[in-house]
């Protein structure tokens, strides 16, 4: 579009100010025909040999003049007007990309360059004619499907194919979803411990109101798409690999469509998006031209849309501007919203860099913060990437479809089943590199967690390898081996100073001080960081000038690495009673290598004859260790055993002091423990507040066993909860207060099989409650009567059919 309006502007007389260089150059232009353009275009980029492989020379040729005449005929569908220069590269672009395929008669560019000449012809001919509104339509339509193909799409990342895979974002994306957007900078958190209630069940009108109040509930969470149409203007805060750019494509995609509703509808038309990244500006000013050239339209026509009150602004981060106009894009962008008041817009950016501090807001803005997925998006974003993934390999939709189907369902149960993956997939970015391992691991996950945070980590690092950075690129001269090494020792270093981010200087010195032991000097440390700053990968910029790793799992992967490659076991073994290095303690038992043995020995040895966190972590070292003496085992089975399950109060207590290094053990005895072991331990979960047991208890309120005797309790021997799924509700009770909104959906799930033991749990809750947890308490209760309701009615309804028959 942009050659066709200089185009125009020539022919209506409106550049009578050029120089006479530019006229010259025009002049030039014009009296050279589509033929000789094209001669030269062809000439400039010959065909690659290879592209063709054994084709006969006669093939090729007329595949080559069948190319020339395509493009020929396309340019005499955009009129007798001249080819500018800018369509020139692009014509010497396509000709090469075209010759790297053999010229082959198939070809979408191709495609999308015909159309483009021919819609290019309409916008020509109105702005001869002086008709702006005429012009304004014919780009307006241009304009719309070239936003479909540059953002319609979305790359399916780690495939290993030779290619690039984009899919249609129909195809492959999961709609985000983002916190209720608030017009204040933070919303006041609901006091703790507010007056009482008095005591007593749920009432019939409570009961009438369950519809109502699970719906209040779930307000929180919403539609980013919906969230504009109530918002129109709208900053989302999210962290690196959360999704944003995505949901701005997304965003824009919708609206090139005429699919999205904006509160400020109603204008001459649907909204004309225009993505604008922030490091594309190169001047601070929020002009029409500026927000042009970020996001490759023209000026004329951005400005026409402005003006219209059509135009839709999709900003996309905003903590990313170049470092000489940073500070200065946010009151450019305000000032010039205040000139278009009616126009939405939607800024992205990371959270701010100072914990506590609030995010910058331009004036007028709500905020809404991207959320984590929940387990139902998880499994449609898994379900997703697999048919994308399968249709990369051009099979047959339905044949596509039974072997997405196959593979998803098979990566579902593995995520479910493992709370480790579970927690790492909520984030698109590490859902999708989870969904990679999968399929090259030939539809298995790794169950060891250290053979699992390995393969997430390759497939990153693989990511970095393939970016095509800049030549002479400093990260491009160290190979996988060399980024692991340079990235673990900056783990260790975070973790030994009890942080899980770092400002970009003092990443810099610490990469600096490690370059030289790979063979490279110092000095490249800034320009790795700086290249970094533009990549999700294992090392990301998580706020404005603050780097951390993308998830605090691969900071404790990659220090104990490092520490199982120095040996450095005794430095391990000091640090065993501080809960910050427990998963690092416990996953370096795990690395092959490694001596587990000399690990677990250390920890036992701590704990002298008794048993406390030495032993529970060493417990835990023996499930992830390749390799464990048999002895070694025994010993910790024995020790482990005079404490789980607890069998007095004492031992209870000694259990809760250890808190959740124990959590584990009592987990896995779940399993195999009788009633009254298995409702002490529940009760036992439940007062350390231990949430990797969520899974495995919920499934317990449904369980109506009763202990046939009293069992261990914090302070004696109780009787109460009476059931097992009483004692499942208790866990529930006591977690509220913590549980995210994500994570307080599973539980309503969980709600409609339980026993009515288990709601009268939860009754005798509501009155202790503070008012947030009253809620949900009810929320609860209120889940659980509507299922047992709906089965009632369905009992009754074929006795009535019997009746009536």
């Amino acid at each position: 579009m942009t050659t066709a309006v200089r185009e125009a502007k020539t022919r209506a007389g409106r550049g009578k100010t050029v120089g006479a260089k530019r006229r010259s150059k025009v002049e030039h232009t014009a009296t050279e025909s589509n033929e000789a353009v094209l001669d030269t275009v062809f000439a400039e980029a010959p065909e690659t040999p290879r592209a063709s492989g054994d084709l006969p020379e006669r093939v090729r040729k007329n595949r080559r003049e069948r190319a020339r005449r395509r493009l020929l005929d396309a340019l005499e569908a955009r009129g007798p007007y001249p080819v500018p220069e800018g369509l020139r590269g692009e014509l010497r672009a396509l000709v090469e990309r075209w010759g790297q395929k053999g010229f082959e008669d198939a070809f979408p560019d191709a495609d999308a360059f015909e159309i483009r000449c021919a819609e290019e012809r309409a916008v020509l001919e109105a702005a001869a004619r002086g008709d702006e509104e005429a012009r304004f339509a014919a780009a307006e339509r241009a304009y719309r499907r070239e936003i479909e193909a540059r953002h319609g799409q979305i790359e399916i990342r780690g495939l290993q194919l030779s290619a690039r895979v984009r899919q249609d974002l129909e195809i492959a994306y999961v709609p985000l979803h983002v916190e209720e957007p608030s017009e204040e900078p933070r919303a006041a958190k609901p006091r703790k411990g507010a007056g009482k209630r008095p005591k007593g069940g749920a009432t019939a009108a409570e009961a009438e109101a369950a519809s109502a109040m699970l719906h209040a509930l779930d307000r929180p969470r919403v539609l980013a798409t919906d969230a504009l149409v109530s918002h129109p203007r709208l900053l989302i805060i999210g962290e690196p690999g959360s999704g944003k750019s995505t949901l701005l494509a997304y965003l824009a995609t919708r609206a090139a469509r005429g699919e999205l509703t904006t509160s400020t509808q109603g204008h001459d038309g649907p909204s004309i998006p225009f993505v604008v990244p922030v490091r594309a500006l190169q001047e601070a000013a929020a002009t029409p031209e500026e927000i042009a050239h970020a996001a490759g339209a023209e000026a004329w026509f951005v400005e026409g849309a402005l003006r219209r009150g059509r135009a839709l602004l999709l900003v996309d981060g905003l903590d990313e501007a170049r470092t000489h106009v940073a500070g200065k894009v946010l009151p450019a962008l305000t000032t010039m919203l205040d000139a278009y008041p009616g126009i939405p817009v939607v800024v992205t950016t990371r959270p701010a860099a100072t914990p506590g501090k609030d995010e910058a807001t331009p004036r007028g803005f709500a905020r809404a913060r991207l959320l984590p997925m929940t387990r139902d998006e998880v499994a449609v974003f898994i379900d997703r990437w697999c048919l994308a993934a399968e249709l990369s390999l051009n099979k047959p939709r339905g044949q596509a479809e039974i072997d997405a189907r196959a593979a998803a369902d098979d990566l579902k149960e593995r995520v479910r089943a493992s709370r480790a993956i579970e927690k790492l997939a909520q984030t698109p970015l590490l859902c999708s590199v989870i969904c990679v391992v999968h399929r090259f691991l030939g539809q298995r996950i790794p169950e060891r967690r250290v053979a699992l945070y390995e393969a997430i980590t390759n497939v990153l690092l693989y990511e970095w390898d393939r970016a095509k950075f800049a030549d002479g690129a400093a990260i491009g001269k160290l190979d996988a081996h060399a980024k692991r090494a340079l990235l673990a020792r900056l783990a260790l270093s975070m973790h030994k100073a009890r942080v899980a981010e770092l400002p970009a200087e003092e990443v810099v010195k610490r990469l600096a001080a490690h370059l030289p032991d790979l063979g490279r000097p110092e000095e490249e440390a800034e320009a790795i960081v700086a290249e970094i700053r533009d990549r999700n990968g294992v090392l990301v910029e998580r706020a404005p000038g603050s780097f951390a790793f993308s998830h605090l799992t691969f900071q404790e992967y990659l220090a104990a690495m490092e520490l199982v490659n120095a040996h450095a076991y005794d430095e391990l073994l000091r640090n065993h009673r501080e809960k910050w290095w427990h998963e690092v303690i416990v996953l370096s038992a795990g690395f092959p290598g490694a001596h587990a043995d000399r690990i677990i020995r250390g920890l036992l040895d701590k704990d002298g004859e008794g048993v406390a966190v030495g032993t529970m972590l060493a417990a835990q070292c023996a499930e992830t260790a390749i390799e464990v003496r048999q002895a070694l085992r025994k010993e910790i089975e024995k020790r482990v055993a005079r404490l789980v399950p607890p069998s007095s109060p004492k031992e209870f207590q000694t259990l809760v002091f250890l808190f959740d290094v124990a959590g584990p053990v009592l987990l896995r005895a779940l399993d195999k423990a009788n009633t009254e072991e298995k409702a002490s331990i529940i009760v036992l979960l439940a007062y350390i507040g231990y949430e990797p047991a969520t899974k495995m208890v919920l499934k317990l309120l449904k369980d109506p066993s009763r202990p046939s005797r009293p069992f261990a309790d914090i302070r004696r021997m109780a009787d109460w909860p009476p059931t097992i799924a009483g004692c499942a509700a208790l866990f529930v009770a006591l977690q509220l207060s913590e549980v995210s909104q994500a994570a307080f959906s599973v539980f309503l799930d969980a709600m409609p099989s339980a026993d009515p033991s288990a709601i009268q749990v939860l009754r005798n809750f509501i009155a202790k409650a503070n008012d947030e947890d009253r809620d949900k308490l009810k929320a609860l209760i209120a889940r659980a009567e509507a299922e047992r309701a709906r089965a009632s009615s369905a009992a009754r309804s074929p006795k009535r059919a019997a009746r009536s028959g």
